[in-house]
Formats: C-alpha cells, structure tokens, sequence
C-alpha cells in the first residue's frame, strides 16, 4: 500500500480527466468494476493526459518510405491500428499485446514504443489504483503494477535514444519515474525536455504540478531527528556508519564491532559472549537508512573516510612485516593477529592487494623494499583467523611509513628493472640468454621429478606457468622462486635492478642445489 501523499501525488499529476467507463481488463481475467469508489478527486491538468495520447501510426505509399516489404508494412499498420483502437476502449492489455507484436516486425519504430510505453502506464495506474477489496474479490494474475512502471521506463528510454528532441517523450519518461516514486529523477526528466524544447507549455505546467506536489508531500513527511547521542558509535564516538545490532540490544559501527572482537567475543557495552562470526555481521537496515535519511552530510564524511581506510591509494600500501616475497611467488598465510586480522578485512574490501616486507637482517628494521601481493583466495575461520592465499606481483621502494590501527602503512614507489631499448643488442642478447636459462630450468625441474615423489614438492615444479622469453625480469623471478634460499639473498635479489645478473644468479644456485640434492 503506497503512503497516502504518495497516492495523492500520483492521482492528481497522471489522472485522466476523463471519468473511466470502466476499469481495464488484465489478461487472463478481467478487472471486474469496482465495489468501493474513492471521493472524487480535484480534477488535474491535462498535460500528462496529452502525453498519453496515442499516435496514429502513419501509413505511406512509396515502398522506399516504408523501409520494409509492403505486406510485413501492412501487417504492421494494422496491427498499430488495432493495438490504437484497445487503447482508447481502456483495453490496455490488449493493445500492449498488439504494439508488441508490431515492435517485433519493426523494432524500433518510434511511434509504436510510444503508444506502448504509454499502454504500460495507465495499467499501471489503473492497477495502483484498485481497491483492496476489488483485489481480494477477484485475484488477478499478470505483472505488478512497478513493473509495467518498469517497462514503461524502458520503452520511453528507447523512443528519446531515437527521438532525443521530441517533448513527448521526456514526458513519457517523468510519467513512469512518477509510477515508481522516483520523482527527483521524474523533474530532471522534464527539465531535460525543456532543454529541447523551453516553449513547450506541457512540460511547464507538468513540472510545476510535480514542484507542487512534491513539496506539499514532504511537507507532510515527519522532520528531521535531533543529532544525539543515540547515534553515536561507543567504540570511535563518532556517527554511526553501516551500523549492526547485536543479539543484545547495542548498535556499533560494523568495523569497530569487528576490531573489538578481533581482542575478545563480549559485547563492548555489556560484556554478553557473542556466537556471531565475521560472516554473520548483517548491517541493520532499518537503522542505517534513518541515519542516511536524517543526518546525510555527516553520514557523507564517515563514508568518505571508510573508503581513505579502505582504499589506501595509489602510492599507499598497508604492510604485512613478515617475510620476503618475490615476484610470481606463491604463499599460503595464516592471519591470527588483531590487527592483521583488522587490515585483511579492509584490504579484502578493497583492491585485495597489500604489501608484504620483512626484516632486514643488516639494519634490524624494515627492510627498505618489498612486494605487492595479490590475495587469490580468503577463507575465514571461525575463530577469526584468516586463511589466504596470495601470490607476488610488482615490486616497491618505502618512501616513509607509520602506523594506522596497529600496522604499518607506507608510502611507497614502484620500481622494475633497468630496461633496455627494444631492438637493441643489449636486448636481443638477454632474449636469448633467457631462452637458454628456460631450458636449463626445464632440465633442473625433470631431475627434481624423478628425485622428489611427493605431490606437495613436486606441485612446485609448474612448467605450464613459466613466462615466455618476451619478458625476461618476470622469468627472472619465476626462476629465482625454484630454488630455496635465506631471506637475506631473497632482499638481495629482490633490490637488484639487473635482468641478466638476475638470470645468471639464479643458474648458479640452480647447480649448487642440484649438486648438494637441495631441491624445493
């Protein structure tokens, strides 16, 4: 049941004023007359009646004007014309059944979108406007009323694609937005009519109609809430944003509710254990749209400042300190930490990518580079935890750093190879060299085969993922991760900026570890 300033609007901008003999039959059984009517109405203005009148569709004599054989333009014809004359007996469906059959032998005539278009909303109000008891005396079967609204929208969105200059059609347009309470849309409709067309009296008298209306309905509405504590988070003391409910009674921000369980599963308020898990956090949607309805700036920022947390930015990268990582290194991940936990859930609704360092055995701090790694799968635990798996991709330098929530953020750079100009010697000597490192790296990894049976080591060994010759820094990595080594020769290799000392490294430590039988 639409709300009563809802109903008034649409009675008074798109009621006909002419007085309906009887109301519309909907396939397969007929709207049977009303038992109960409403009080008379104050009769409306007649520009949306004018939009609503159907076209004649024209007919032509010259075959080359038709644009179709003459018999199929016929047919047409006189399926237009009789889908015209259901539509003034008030049989809408069956002149929607008509201009459909006629839209399928020629798509995209204007006029029969239109007239069609137009079928959709008078069944659609003819369908709002019927009583509960007619409904409940006698069930119709069909479409509800928004979705005629519905496909009155696309019909009209259809005829301004083809006819962007026609007045009609915008108000055909406003009509079916005010059958779906989009009204905000329904005026930028009409104003972009009057764009086209600034003398157009039907389009002024439509928009101040619906000015009016509007107005007087949100006059009605009930005021604004007073900003209190109510709305408040008791974790960050700021507004609510994506509130949830707990099973007690208390409303936190969804993310802080998060964080604080990440240290404990007792309410913050009341210290009531909560069997709820990452997974079982429904936003609550009653509240959140009161706070959106009623307090839309502030709400504004606090969504502004989830997506700063969220989605740190092109030169920001949140850091995992734990290991080195290279480029086309593959890793599984357990994530127990608080605030670990806290940065996979942000990253996880970003870009799913974060930045993976260690630390630097020479200095005792953080390494100065590391890698960008994509997470591939994330499965949460029931307890919290997190497991991932993630897989290296590009390189960065660390500019400077802090801390934001317990981890660490960087400012970072990217940084690759020293490149070398396409055509050149250079160039054409480090192709071959990595074509001859590939097929020692095809030798290394048969041997391991036959020396290593079992799956987990041998799932290692994946021909099908090395990279072609044409991007030799990528193989260069992809070769490196063969072979086992310390964390402070990963930092080295990492750092080096030189493909083909890269490649020849990696071809030494291939040798030594297949001497010493110290295969991955």
């Amino acid at each position: 049941m639409l709300p009563h300033h809802h109903h008034l609007l649409l009675l008074q901008l798109v009621q006909s004023p002419i007085p309906p003999a009887r109301p519309t039959p909907i396939s397969p059984n007929p709207i049977p007359a009303p038992t109960h009517r409403a009080p008379p109405m104050v009769t409306p203005a007649a520009s949306f009646s004018a939009a609503l009148a159907v076209e004649d569709f024209p007919w032509v004599d010259r075959e080359e004007e038709m644009g179709m054989a003459p018999d199929k333009y016929r047919e047409v014809f006189d399926l237009a014309q009789r889908g015209a004359r259901a539509f003034r007996e008030r049989r809408y469906d069956e002149a929607i059944s008509f201009y459909s059959k006629a839209q399928n032998l020629r798509s995209g005539d204007p006029v029969i979108l239109s007239n069609r278009c137009s079928a959709f909303c008078l069944i659609s109000q003819v369908l709002r406007e019927r009583s509960a008891a007619d409904s409940e005396y006698q069930p119709l079967n069909g479409l509800d009323p928004t979705t005629h609204a519905e496909l009155a929208l696309k019909d009209a969105e259809k005829v301004l694609t083809i006819h962007s200059n026609s007045p009609k059609a915008y108000l055909l347009k406003a009509y079916a937005l005010i059958l779906l309470e989009r009204y905000h849309e329904a005026r930028e409709s009409l104003l972009a009519g009057l764009q086209v067309d600034p003398l157009s009296h039907i389009l002024q008298i439509c928009l101040s109609d619906l000015d009016r209306n509007t107005n007087a309905a949100a006059g009605a509405r009930r005021p604004r809430l007073d900003r209190t504590d109510d709305f408040e988070c008791t974790l960050c003391f700021k507004l609510l944003f994506e509130p949830v409910t707990t099973p007690c009674g208390h409303s936190f921000c969804r993310s802080c509710l998060h964080q604080s369980m990440d240290h404990g599963n007792k309410c913050p308020m009341c210290r009531t254990v909560l069997f709820i898990g990452p997974r079982t956090y429904p936003i609550s949607v009653t509240l959140n749209n009161v706070i959106q309805r009623n307090f839309p700036e502030e709400y504004a920022e606090r969504r502004s400042e989830h997506e700063t947390t969220t989605y740190a930015g092109v030169d920001l990268m949140p850091l995992f300190v734990m290991d080195v990582v290279l480029p086309c290194q593959k890793m599984a991940l357990n994530i127990f930490e608080p605030r670990y936990r806290l940065m996979v859930r942000r990253v996880m609704e970003g870009n799913h990518r974060m930045g993976m360092v260690a630390i630097d055995s020479a200095t005792g701090t953080v390494a100065d580079c590391g890698c960008e790694v994509e997470i591939l799968e994330c499965e949460p635990l029931p307890d919290g935890r997190f497991y991932l798996e993630v897989e290296g991709s590009r390189r960065f330098r660390i500019l400077r750093s802090w801390d934001e929530d317990g981890y660490r953020v960087a400012e970072i750079e990217w940084f690759k190879d020293v490149s070398l100009p396409e055509g050149s010697q250079e160039r054409k000597d480090l192709i071959e060299r990595t074509n001859e490192a590939s097929e020692l790296a095809r030798t290394y990894i048969r041997r391991a085969r036959e020396t290593t049976r079992t799956v987990r080591r041998t799932r290692h060994f994946d021909l099908e993922s090395m990279p072609g010759p044409q991007d030799p820094e990528k193989f260069s990595f992809w070769l490196v991760n063969l072979i086992n080594l310390r964390p402070s020769d990963k930092l080295d290799l990492l750092r080096l900026r030189d493909t083909r000392e890269r490649i020849s490294r990696s071809l030494r430590l291939l040798g030594d570890a297949e001497q010493g039988c110290r295969v991955q």
